[in-house]
Order: structure tokens, then sequence, then C-alpha cells
């Protein structure tokens, strides 16, 4: 049988040259460069690799190949990307150094520089060189998953990498000696063959998506079985100890009407060719109910999130982050798939990394979004490193926090759809999530609960999203259950907030990383302090009634000014960017006087730009800054000081569309700090100004009142409504006895009605 039939049509061009020596190498050639390249693998598979300036690589499969089962390791630097249809004939008769990613970038076999594998080929009667075109590679791959029986190729011994003149010398096969127990060259590895297999929870073959990880290194081995589900899998594998975990179905995941258990054995031992078979028949169910429910009917979403940490600190699985992933592995249940129902098969703590598994149920009245949407129920289940023998839970009143929010619109002339959301984020040990029901709901006061069965474990953030505003955070705290909370969303204009900046930050949105490491939610870095001749102010905007509230990123017009003795130091045109955070102030080595102005201006509200004009004087003499243990200076390692910005924030009586009568008297409050964990200011006076043609001209300075309580007030009375006169823009100045002062100026503050 001639070899090009046998391999498909097409599939090989055989050259013309017989069969030799192959050509000797070149000496080894210096890493790849950084970048990245595509590779096309001998069974037609593509991979993408993106190699960093230190000569790292990251290894990913192409969406636009054939598609399967890949097992992925790391041997000598050299990541390796085996297609399972392959493994059968490793190393008796495919190389596999055919597969050796990282040398084929080496040897200019990539995508851009090579339309071609050279090969050598032994077959029952000559041995030949061979290309194997990339663009008919696929056949090959499809001749090699129909004839995976004893890993065998009718007519062909061997399949060789043939080295290019000119290319570095390949590294020695992993398997030099065939597949089994064998060593690496001079590398002590040994490799076996691993094969999963399941039994769904009716009894019947199970269709399997999951992850096979190394619990050592992920680098070793760490390949996944693919939606919508495979039956018996086998993988090359070194030695070790392994974690498999499967959403185990009784039918393909894109089948509504398959059910789901997920089944994890988080160590298996491989020594030798090893089957393991994840059966689901011992799985039990998830179920989170209410002790005293609502009389609206409740809609509910559940997930599992379950993540495999090796000792290298890899992790596999469904990031409580990264939910999109749940509805991959159908571990997520809500009413677009059917409720199927939540099933896992209980398992022992493990004894190598860590293993952490998470239940999770939203709960909404009514409806999942919408004005018609009521109160939503948070229940988190952290269960710790094992998944429990049993999940039934019933979460008594008493043990709910409830959080009673007021939600404001910003003030405009156009009518609104209200707010976009209303988000909690939870905190864990191991991972972060904002899951949960809250999409568009209606402006004004709700109630909303909370719960978790480790109130220990999880740190709780709110946020809201107003209708024209960026996402408003509030602070990160441990509830209790029974606790009340009491928010109020963006009364009143924007401002600075006097929050202490997070050190750790959750990406969020569509080109976001979700699975941003949070491990030390509350740690806190000062908002404006001194170190040496450096002034590090973190600042950020939209503050409201509430101090503490802030936005980490949103999309502004900002602009930023900084003064020394009265000349200017330097600037920040207007721009359109993040919120500066942080700015490094240069600060005179000696005692002076400095001026720092800010203005932004948000995207969904243009014509009602936040100005804040803040003068104050410092040394390098300032007494050191007394912080909470949480929170740090800038450098962690050295002491600072506080910069003594005040920070104003408006009390305004406005409805909740962020208006107030016309014609009518009308208190302005505001209140004056100092920034989080410093001293309140003593002695400071301050005077107001209004405004009803956005800034154009301005009302007398009138002296403010300071109550008891510190807030101060300055009564007004706005003109009968007219279109001319619908706006109202406020201007505060104020200082204290150490020459410290803030004028904040907003323009269109708020609206007449």
């Amino acid at each position: 049988m001639k070899l090009s039939a046998m391999l498909l049509a097409g599939a090989l061009l055989v050259a013309a040259t017989t069969a030799g020596t192959p050509a000797v190498a070149a000496p080894a050639a210096p890493a790849a460069q950084p970048g990245h390249r595509t590779l096309t693998l001998l069974t037609g598979d593509r991979v993408g690799v993106e190699t960093a300036a230190d000569g790292t690589q990251r290894v990913d499969v192409l969406p636009d190949g054939p598609g399967g089962t890949f097992s992925q390791f790391t041997i000598g630097g050299d990541t390796y990307v085996i297609p399972s249809e392959a493994v059968p004939y490793l190393d008796k008769t495919i190389d596999t150094r055919l597969f050796n990613v990282s040398y084929l970038l080496r040897a200019k076999l990539d995508d851009a520089r090579s339309t071609a594998l050279p090969i050598k080929m032994t077959g029952t009667k000559a041995a030949t060189r061979a290309p194997v075109t990339k663009k008919n590679a696929s056949a090959l791959g499809r001749l090699m998953a129909g004839r995976s029986r004893g890993g065998v190729l009718p007519g062909v011994e061997r399949i060789e990498l043939a080295v290019p003149k000119g290319a570095p010398a390949p590294p020695p096969s992993p398997l030099a000696g065939g597949t089994g127990a064998v060593a690496s060259a001079g590398k002590g590895v040994r490799f076996h063959m691993l094969t999963i297999d399941s039994v769904a929870r009716d009894g019947t073959p199970g269709v399997m998506i999951g992850a096979v990880t190394n619990v050592a290194d992920g680098r070793l081995a760490n390949f996944a079985v693919t939606y919508p589900g495979e039956g018996r899998k086998s993988f090359m594998v070194p030695e070790g100890t392994y974690s498999v975990m499967a959403s185990v179905l009784t039918g393909p995941a894109d089948d509504l009407g398959s059910q789901m258990a997920l089944v994890t054995q988080p160590e298996v031992r491989v020594t030798g060719d090893t089957t393991v078979v994840l059966d689901a028949r011992g799985a039990v169910p998830y179920r989170a109910t209410l002790e005293t429910p609502p009389a609206r009917e409740l809609q509910r979403l559940d997930a599992f999130t379950f993540v495999r940490t090796t000792t290298a600190g890899d992790q596999a699985g469904v990031t409580p982050a990264n939910l999109i992933l749940g509805l991959t592995w159908k571990t997520i249940s809500y009413p677009p798939n059917g409720n199927p129902g939540l099933y896992a098969t209980p398992t022992k703590p493990v004894t190598k990394g860590r293993f952490d598994f998470l239940a999770m149920s939203s709960l909404a009245e009514g409806a999942v979004s919408g004005p018609q949407m009521g109160a939503t129920y948070r229940l988190l289940f952290p269960y710790g490193g094992a998944v429990p023998a049993s999940m039934t839970h019933t979460v008594k009143a008493s043990d709910l926090v409830t959080v009673r929010s007021a939600l404001h619109d910003e003030p405009s002339d156009d009518p609104s759809t209200g707010p976009i959301n209303l988000v909690t984020y939870a905190y864990l040990p191991w991972g972060w999530t904002d899951f949960g029901y809250g999409g568009s709901p209606a402006n004004g006061e709700r109630v909303d609960y909370l719960y978790s069965s480790r109130p220990d474990q999880v740190i709780w953030q709110s946020a809201a999203g107003p209708d024209r505003g960026e996402r408003v955070l509030g602070p990160r705290r441990r509830l209790q259950p029974g606790q009340l909370v009491r928010e109020e969303w963006n009364r009143g204009p924007d401002v600075p907030s006097l929050a202490a900046t997070y050190v750790q930050r959750p990406q969020r949105g569509i080109m976001a990383t979700p699975d941003t490491k949070v491990d030390a939610p509350l740690r806190q870095v000062c908002v404006a302090c001194r170190q040496g001749d450096l002034g590090m102010v973190y600042l950020q905007s939209s503050g409201d009634s509430d101090p503490l509230h802030f936005t980490e990123l949103g999309w502004k017009t900002t602009k930023l000014a900084f003064y020394r003795d009265g000349r200017a130091a330097f600037g920040i045109g207007e721009q359109d960017a993040f919120a500066p955070s942080p700015e490094s102030l240069p600060l005179l080595p000696r005692p002076a006087g400095y001026r720092l102005t800010w203005t932004t201006t948000g995207d969904g509200a243009p014509d009602s730009p936040s100005t804040t004009d803040w003068t104050f004087r410092s040394g390098p003499q300032d007494g050191a800054a007394t912080l909470p243990g949480d929170v740090q200076c800038a450098d962690p390692s050295q002491p600072c000081s506080f910069l003594p910005l005040l920070f104003l924030h408006w009390d305004l009586a406005l409805d909740h569309e962020s208006r107030a009568r016309a014609g009518q008297s009308f208190d302005v409050g505001f209140r004056v700090s100092h920034q989080q964990f410093q001293a309140a200011p003593t002695g400071v006076t301050a005077t107001a100004e209004v405004s009803y043609d956005d800034g154009a001209t301005w009302s007398a300075p009138a002296a403010a009142t300071r109550g008891a309580d510190g807030a101060f007030t300055v009564t007004i009375t706005h003109p009968d409504y007219t279109e001319a006169s619908r706006w109202v823009s406020l201007r505060v100045k104020a200082s204290d006895p150490g020459g410290s002062t803030v004028t904040q100026t907003n323009i269109r503050a708020y609206r007449l009605s």
C-alpha cells in the first residue's frame, strides 16, 4: 500500500528524496523571540503561543482546528500539546517531539514561516522524508482517530520529526523508550496512560465535561474534556498525583434534558496505566430554601464553584468570579437551562494543594430584573475543602442580613430608565464573586437580604450603578446574622471620596480578567500621605452623601493641576481617561504651601462637572500617621504622614430623581472631613454660594451654620420654576485654623421641579 494512499489522498506530499540519516542539527538556538505565533500540529490542530520577554510561554489550543481533547505538559522548559487521537501512537509509532510546540517554534516551523511539517516516515518496506502540508494535516488526525486500536497505522512503522537544515537540535523525546512506564532522558520523569470514564446518575454511560490537572504542577499536565461533553478519554501523563473533576451528564450538555452531577476525585495517584471511573450515582442534591418564604413567587439561580489549586499555585475548575464557565460545565441551574438542579459527589479533604467548593443561590421575588423585581436573596454556602455529605439547607429569617437601600437617579431633563443595577460582592479566602440577581431595579426604597453559612469567611461589599453614572461602591465589611445595613446611593452631586483605597481590586467587564486574585480584601492605602518628598494621592471619584462611597474605575473627563508655593509644578490636561489613581506629587524638602485642583466630568452627565480646589501645608517634620492594621502607606515598609486635605460631602434633601421643589426654601447641607482614618478637623468654617445659570454668576457667600453633629447648613430660597433657572449649581469654601482649605464646585448639582 502506498503511503500517500494510506494517509488519505492529499494528506502527505512525499518528497523525492530517499531516507537517510537526519540532517546534522545546528547548535542550540536562543529562545523564541517575544510575541504571538500560531502552530499547526501533525493532526491539523492549531495552537497559539505567546512568548513573554523573559522567555516564558503561554500555549492555548485555538478553536479553529478539528477540536477535541488535549494533553498539555511542560518538561525541560518545553511545552507539549498532544491531541487525544495521537496518544495511542506515542512513542512507538509517532515521535512525541512532533507535538513539542516550544521546539517547533524554535525550529521556525510556525505557520508564518513554514507551510508544512518535515517528517521522516519509516514504512514496512522503506523510509521516506515527507513534509505534511498543514492545510491537509487534519486528514491525518481523522485517520489516527479512526484507527487508534493498538496504536498502529497500517503500512507505517514510525513517523519522526525530520530536523530542518539549520534548525537547533531537538531535545530527547520524553517517551524515548515507548509508552507506559518509561523515563525521559536524564530527567527521571515516567509517563503512563490515564483513562477517564464515567457513569451518569441514571446508571448509563456518562458524558463528561471536566479537567484533569497534575496536583504538583499544572504545567506538567492540565487539560480538559470539552463542551458539549465526551465519553471515555485517555491521556498520556507524567507519573504523579492528579485531580480529576467533571460534570457527568446523562446526555450532551446542549440537551436541556440532560441531568448533571459534579464528580470529583481530587487526588488520584498515577504510578502505572490507570483508569478512573467517575460514578455520579452517589451524588447528593444541593437545595437551599427559606424557612419563611415571601408571598411572591421566587425566581432562583443556583451555582457551584469549585477550584483545585496545585501546590505550585495553578488552578483548574470554575472560580466564583468566572461563572460563565459554569454554563459550559452545566454547574449553573436557572430558568434558561430548565432549572435541572445541581448534584455533587462527596469528597474527602485533600492532602496536597487546595480544593475549595462553594454553593450559591440567588432568589428574586417576582422577576429577576427590572422595576417588577422585588427583594433579592443572596445565599452562600462555603463548604471549605471538600464536598459535604449533605447540601440541603433551610435558612432562618433571623439569620439573614437585611440591607435597606435608597437609589437615586442622576439629575436630568430627560426621563430616566432607572438604575442600571444593584450588586453585592462577596470576598472569600480563595476567590470573589458578584453572583446574583439585581439588574435594572426601580429607583427609591428597597430591601434585599444576604446570608453566608460561614460569616467569618465572607467579606461583603455593596455597589450600585446609577442610571447615567459609573458603578459606585461601598465599604467592604464582615456582616453578622441578623444585622441591619442601610445604604443610600447617588444622593447628591459627585465629589472626591475620602475612602482609603483598597489595595486589591477585582477586575470586571467584558475585557477584564475575572479571576483577579483578591486574598487581602480589607487591605487599604491612605488617600493622601507624605513619604519623604513624595505625596502619594489616591483620588477616587463618585463620593455622594455617603463619604465612604467611591468609584474605582470610572470613565470620566479629568483634569489635574498641582502647585508648590504658588508656582505650577505639573498638570495633567483634560483627557478622556480613568480618574488619576494614584498620583505622585513632588513635594519640597521643607515646609511649604501647596495647591491641588481636580476637575472630573462623567460621560453620562457632561454638563455637570465637579471641581475640587485644595490648599494645604506640609513639611518633612509632620507627625507620623497612625493607621489601623489593615491600612498601609504607599510604601508599607516606611512611615508616612497625612496630607491635611479637607473633603466635602453634600447632604441634600433630594427626591429619587435628584430634584428639589422650586419656589421654596431649601437647606444646603454638607460635611467637611479629613480622609478616612485621619482625626476629624476642628475649627472649620465655611460659606456657600448658589448659581442658577450654570456658574456664570453666583450669589454672595453666605456663612454656614455648624450643628451639634458637625454638619453645616445654609438655607437658600429657590426661585420659581422657569426653563432658564431649572438647574442649581453649588459652591462651598471651607477652611481650618491650620491653613487647609477646600473649594468644592458642582455645576448642575441638582434640578428644580
